[in-house]
């Protein structure tokens, strides 16, 4: 049965045809299922922050959704940067990140969706039985808001059968 991690793969693969990003075990699954899924075409980055520019600077040149990649902890607070610089102009991307576990933050998480909701940009957490709906209504938030918006996947349910896609 396919995971969570597919479901949001197989939902942001018909709105994005470029993720940019850096592996870490937090979207490791994500990344695998968007791979193993879909047409997208992943580039592999350096930095986190990296990421974030190049789907931002993909959206200036095409006019077309992207999206970036990063585990959670600090690869997510790596993005912080580019990631305000992209709310500030008005830039719709989408940001996958892994998240902490459902059942609370281990000692190397960060809360998240406080650092996101900071610098404007608002996180959709994902579940067993809403992984894709939820991944359907982060990305119409992004292109109706033109503002970056944040999906995270908890740690513990990213492997999670959730049905057919």
């Amino acid at each position: 049965m396919p995971s969570v991690s597919a479901h949001v793969a197989a939902t942001l693969s018909s709105h994005v045809s470029h993720v940019f990003g850096v592996m870490g075990n937090g979207n490791a699954y994500f990344l695998d299922a968007l791979e193993r899924q879909s047409g997208v075409s992943y580039c592999a980055m350096r930095h986190e922050g990296g990421a974030v520019v190049a789907a931002d600077a993909y959206y200036r040149a095409s006019g077309r959704l992207a999206a970036a990649t990063a585990t959670y902890g600090a690869g997510f607070t790596n993005t912080l940067t580019a990631l305000a610089e992209a709310v500030q102009a008005h830039i719709p991307l989408i940001l996958v990140v892994g998240d902490e576990p459902t059942s609370g933050p281990r000692p190397w998480d960060v809360d998240q969706i406080a650092l996101a909701a900071a610098i404007g940009a608002r996180t959709y957490t994902v579940g067993r039985a809403d992984a894709a709906a939820t991944t359907a209504i982060a990305v119409e938030h992004a292109l109706t808001y033109r503002v970056p918006t944040v999906i995270a996947i908890p740690y513990d349910v990213a492997t999670r059968e959730a049905g057919p896609v």
